[in-house]
């Protein structure tokens, strides 16, 4: 296979990678962007926010700080504030989950205050379970948007390089089949000198 015919081949093979990876990449973007303009059109309007710094304890400060103050409309705001519901849902029942605490309240014998009592401990633990699986769902695709950018970006650029190459295969390409000839005509016209040697 000459040298001509090979550059054609590798740069059209280019050319098809080149396209299919901007194209992919593209729809990556458009997804990223997409997963994470929806998660926060499903966190603004429920208005939640970190309370100020002044409000949080140390351990809350040295947890959440950086967020004081901000309302939730990210993934990482939404993970960050999942682990201080998990904070103050510790003290609820001495760190028992709402699964937990509602078989308890369910025991049969039990007096009907403390059964009262872990009932309204469990509401308050599945609220907040609840709540956090909400956040955290939030943060998983928000994770998901944000690799799908990331990743669009690097195909669209890996794209961009490719068909710049393709495009110097074809230019190489055409300058092999502008040389071809001119030496064909080379050796032609020694073949002639030859000739007349003789």
């Amino acid at each position: 296979m000459n040298r001509k015919v090979w550059d054609q081949l590798v740069s059209t093979a280019a050319l098809v990678v080149a396209a299919a990876l901007i194209v992919l990449g593209g729809l990556a973007i458009y997804g990223g962007h997409f997963g994470q303009q929806n998660v926060r059109d499903r966190l603004e309007p429920e208005q939640v926010s970190f309370p100020p710094l002044a409000a949080m304890s140390p351990e809350e400060q040295a947890a959440v700080g950086e967020f004081a103050g901000q309302q939730v409309t990210t993934g990482p705001q939404a993970e960050a504030f999942s682990r201080y519901i998990a904070g103050h849902l510790e003290f609820v029942n001495d760190g028992k989950t709402y699964a937990e605490t509602s078989a308890a309240a369910r025991v049969e014998g039990l007096d009907p205050k403390i059964a009262a009592d872990l009932g309204a401990k469990a509401d308050v633990l599945f609220k907040g379970e609840t709540l956090r699986s909400i956040m955290l769902n939030a943060y998983g695709w928000w994770t998901i948007a944000t690799i799908a950018l990331l990743a669009g970006y690097v195909m669209v650029g890996a794209g961009i390089v490719l068909l710049v190459l393709a495009l110097l295969g074809f230019r190489h390409a055409k300058r092999m089949t502008a040389q071809v000839p001119a030496a064909e005509q080379l050796v032609t016209q020694e073949g002639e000198l030859a000739g007349l040697h003789v």
